[in-house]
């Protein structure tokens, strides 16, 4: 990779960090302004838009790590920020004509779009082309929201089966949840029984939980470390590394560390 790619990369990095703690921020308010929703979502989108424009520079080689990092980190930065309230008036989002195509497709493209991995170059009024092991976003029931899903199975050229990159999980392909059927009623006099979530769904609110719990974490510490393999840390102490951003030690091992990112574990050589 040229060096002034990866210093761009660098920079989106911190974007990314600065972004993540805006959102997070508002999550936590009440009533959180519209002017600064509105300015996050604008910000989240033009941090995709940089990733896919960087990506198309990076040497087809290089091209899998980086989508397994940066990638990783834009689309949960995006699905961060979909949690957010949406605006309740103005002019509505026109759907796209292809169904709902990720979110680099979800509103009119330009002249040309760079769609980084999801398929080649697409102009005004051309269709995208998908393919069996191939990625897009869909929605995930068990995760609860729009996720980087593998295509296993297309039909008329269009998906149909999709495996979600984060619980495994296989489902149809959807990008909005799914409608409830309305059932008849029993009998007036007996109340509906919740359902009782499944082993799968309270694992993952408990991931939901504690990646958030995290998030508030780093995004409030006021003492932290700059990463260096020349230091010595221990265990709950919060680093800055240049590359995955804030993360908080959970163990240190003879010459690495447990280091918990934004992103998830990684471990940090110290040699």
């Amino acid at each position: 990779m040229e060096e002034g790619t990866r210093a761009r990369f660098h920079e989106l990095s911190e974007k990314i960090i600065d972004a993540t703690d805006l959102v997070s921020r508002l999550l936590e308010a009440d009533q959180p302004p519209s002017e600064e929703v509105l300015g996050a979502n604008a910000s989240v989108k033009a941090i995709a838009e940089e990733y896919a424009e960087l990506l198309a520079a990076v040497p087809e080689a290089e091209r899998a790590h980086v989508e397994r990092t940066q990638g990783r980190r834009v689309t949960d930065l995006r699905r961060h920020a979909a949690r957010l309230p949406q605006k309740e008036s103005g002019q509505a989002v026109r759907k796209a004509a292809d169904g709902g195509f990720p979110f680099l497709f979800s509103r009119d493209p330009p002249k040309s779009i760079e769609p980084s991995r999801f398929g080649p170059v697409l102009r005004r009024g051309e269709a995208p082309s998908y393919r069996v092991g191939g990625e897009l976003e869909a929605w995930c029931g068990t995760c609860g929201g729009l996720t980087e899903h593998a295509i296993v199975a297309l039909v008329d050229g269009r998906p149909k089966q999709v495996i979600c990159n984060a619980c495994n999980a296989r489902h149809g392909f959807r990008t909005a949840p799914a409608r409830s059927k309305s059932l008849p009623s029993v009998s007036a006099a007996k109340p509906a029984v919740p359902a009782k979530p499944t082993r799968e769904q309270l694992e993952s609110r408990r991931k939901e939980e504690a990646r958030f719990a995290l998030q508030k974490e780093l995004a409030e510490a006021t003492d932290v470390r700059t990463f260096s393999t020349k230091e010595r840390y221990k265990a709950g102490e919060i680093i800055q590394h240049p590359e995955h951003g804030r993360g908080k030690i959970e163990n240190v091992l003879k010459g690495s560390l447990l280091v918990r990112f934004r992103t998830g574990l990684k471990s940090l050589s110290l040699i």
